[in-house]
């Protein structure tokens, strides 16, 4: 087993032919199987989403798709923001500021559940599961979920998430027949992916340099010690779209700054 408990999903193949996949997640590279042209493309093992995608997923025959694709079981990663114990399971809301949380229950039994401890709120957690859609909205059944032991798994989420869906999105297009090098539709979902990453890295800036207290505001380096899994050209990055935009501006010098409401 990996470090990380979920494997690696950097690797991605399409094969033809009925599946032939356990009904268990399995750890290892992410496969793409398709039975044929006419029933497209479907997902057989875990694909890292992040939770706007499953939540602006479609519902069609009791089958989730993303931009086209039937989407099984997924893994995320965000912050616990509630945690409590139900009757038979753990009821979590995880966000990962791509949109809104997303409400997620780990089925236990009714003897487990009430003596396992929630994971605590306020921590990164990596969760997979099936994806589910009762009284109106999306939810996610929890199969396994974790705290993170390392915030570079974070980033690895969200490449392994960009990456995946790129992977999806030229399997999907060859399995109908299409061209891809002709597809602007494909060059149009990276680019939603990447922008997402990018909203995504910005929100986490704004917020911690909003939360400081100090006079002087949120320094660069304070930045770079607590968002240990970005690089410093990453938060730079997002400092400068930050103050173009007017969300923050400069302090004392260049390396600190404060948010502007």
């Amino acid at each position: 087993m990996s470090k990380s408990g979920f494997g690696s999903y950097g690797s991605m193949s399409a094969q033809g032919g009925a599946s032939g996949g356990s009904d268990q997640p399995s750890e290892g590279s992410v496969a793409l199987v398709t039975k044929s042209p006419r029933l497209g493309a479907r997902i057989q093992e875990i694909i890292p989403c992040c939770v706007n995608q499953l939540l602006t997923s479609t519902l069609v025959d009791n089958v989730f798709k993303i931009r086209g694709v039937v989407v099984s079981q997924v893994s995320i990663v965000g912050i616990i923001r509630r945690a409590e114990r139900a009757r038979n399971s753990i009821l979590y809301k995880i966000d990962d500021m791509t949109s809104k949380p997303i409400e997620a229950r780990h089925l236990l039994g009714r003897v487990k559940a009430k003596h396992t401890t929630p994971l605590p709120v306020g921590v990164y957690a990596k969760a997979f599961g099936f994806l589910k859609y009762s009284m109106g909205a999306k939810s996610l059944e929890v199969l396994k979920i974790r705290v993170l032991e390392d915030m570079n798994e974070f980033t690895v989420h969200i490449l392994e998430t960009v990456n995946a869906h790129m992977m999806l999105d030229k399997a999907h297009q060859e399995t109908a027949g299409e061209s891809v090098p002709s597809a602007p539709s494909q060059m149009d979902d990276v680019g939603d992916s990447h922008e997402s990453c990018l909203r995504l890295i910005r929100k986490k800036v704004l917020r911690l340099i909003h939360e400081c207290p100090q006079q002087e505001g949120k320094s660069i380096q304070e930045l770079q010690t607590q968002l240990s899994s970005l690089n410093i050209k990453a938060i730079k990055e997002a400092i400068n779209y930050l103050t173009i935009e007017g969300h923050i501006y400069s302090t004392v010098d260049q390396e600190h700054f404060r948010a502007t409401d």
